[in-house]
């Protein structure tokens, strides 16, 4: 599900830093439509502890996230859903979308210090863009030029995306051939497309070369992503291979593909369970507080903040162009609350089901070496070693006896000392009240606020 105009946050400091690298998180602006300046203020404090400069619109709150932003020294970068088509009347304009309201948009904040821009552009993105087309988007470009704001526009085309998951060559030049206004891209496809198996990076560096070679200045963005699952009722119920997405595809990214840009798929995204952000209100009303419906079933208590640590890890590997000194021991842990056969009273079986393992997901970055020790029910006592070198990972299955639920419990020994410990916070019980393959996400040791790299 996407906003008539979503968001980009920006995840770098404003002038692109040695390794060149900038990043940036998608925010749903729908998601913000009970925010006032305070709200705004949080969430932008909360994305700063880990690099976040920047938010973005919805019609009657992108003043109040200018606003905000400006004081931050945060950036916003639109990205308007162009999803969206002819008849559906969910449009601010009530009809699809149109130039003149696009601009509008654009220039109302086009010469803010919060505007990101991009050789010396404000820099537009999409989601999508196939419904309209290349004259759409060329027109766009020129509207804009004539009010006085140059942009340079990195759509979304997701179709091409998903297809260059199957052949990156063909959908990298055809999408050049089609799209001679779009000056660069952003592969919008951050997990795998319905296979068991991890995400390569093939269609990025198809796509990044295609753009190079064709002469096109804007910036090449490959989206990161830790999970994707989301239940829409009548229009479906899937999910894709996750289970240790976030960790690979960061260091895919970083290592191998060299964007211009990275993005983040999500920062507030509740319903499609790959938010970093902290949950919203259960209760649903108030300030931050959310309409999710169904989705609630499956994303209140179910927290993802931990995977903020992760991101700042990566964030400032990117940002430096070499791994941060580790100077404070954390671990990080996931894992669904139910196996993928269990029965549920509520919710339908998403397709793809049996691609999630039934096991629980340690990261581990520490100061020095030491064992990390994990327990899930009958498993006692799965250990790994970590050092201060890079982060380790390990996976330990759930037990085959779930009986009442059990919790995750983990520890960091050293010298046969426990230096830190602590538990799940929701228990793994093969008795559910909803159908849930959305992960728990929780972290032993120091908090974002403690640890600067």
């Amino acid at each position: 599900m996407h906003s008539l105009a979503s968001v980009i946050l920006l995840v770098s400091a404003g002038a692109r830093a040695v390794h060149g690298a900038t990043v940036f998180a998608h925010f749903m602006v729908q998601n913000s439509y009970s925010y006032s300046q305070t709200e705004w203020e949080t969430d932008i404090k909360s994305a700063k502890q880990i690099g976040i400069d920047g938010f973005g619109w919805q019609a009657d709150r992108i003043d109040d996230a200018f606003t905000v932003a400006e004081a931050q020294g945060f950036k916003i970068m639109y990205s308007f859903d162009m999803n969206y088509a002819s008849g559906q009347d969910d449009c601010p304009t009530g009809v699809a979308w149109n130039t003149s309201y696009m601009v509008d948009r654009i220039s109302k904040h086009a010469t803010s210090d919060a505007a990101f821009k991009w050789n010396g552009d404000v820099l537009v993105s999409t989601f999508g863009g196939e419904l309209y087309g290349n004259d759409f988007l060329a027109s766009l470009k020129s509207a804009a030029s004539s009010a006085g704001h140059s942009i340079t526009l990195a759509p979304a085309l997701d179709n091409y995306s998903m297809a260059a998951q199957s052949d990156p060559q063909t959908q990298a030049a055809k999408v050049i051939s089609d799209y001679p206004s779009a000056d660069g891209f952003l592969n919008w496809q951050a997990w795998p497309l319905n296979e068991h198996a991890n995400l390569t990076t093939d269609a990025d560096i198809a796509f990044k070369s295609a753009f190079s070679s064709a002469g096109r200045t804007g910036p090449y963005i490959t989206a990161v992503s830790p999970w994707q699952f989301k239940d829409l009722n009548e229009w479906g119920n899937w999910l894709q291979y996750s289970d240790t997405l976030f960790d690979y595809r960061w260091k895919d990214a970083i290592n191998t593909v060299k964007p211009d840009i990275i993005e983040i798929l999500t920062w507030n995204d509740f319903p499609e369970s790959h938010y970093i952000r902290d949950l919203p209100p259960a209760s649903e009303t108030g300030p931050a507080s959310l309409q999710l419906g169904d989705a609630g079933s499956y994303v209140y208590g179910i927290d993802h903040s931990a995977w903020r640590v992760i991101a700042q890890y990566y964030i400032s590997w990117w940002k430096t162009g070499s791994a941060p000194e580790v100077t404070e021991d954390r671990v990080v842990y996931w894992y669904r609350i139910h196996p993928k056969d269990a029965i549920c009273s509520g919710g339908t079986v998403p397709s793809n089901s049996d691609f999630p393992t039934d096991a629980v997901f340690v990261w581990a970055l520490m100061s020095s070496e030491a064992n990390i020790s994990t327990t899930v029910g009958s498993n006692v006592n799965w250990e790994f070693n970590a050092d201060e070198s890079s982060p380790k990972m390990n996976m330990i299955p759930f037990p085959t006896d779930l009986g009442d639920g059990v919790y995750p419990m983990f520890g960091v020994v050293r010298d046969g000392i426990t230096d830190m410990a602590g538990n799940g916070t929701v228990a793994i019980t093969s008795s559910c009240a909803y159908q849930n393959f959305n992960p728990v996400v929780g972290l032993v040791g120091a908090a974002l606020s403690q640890n600067k790299y």
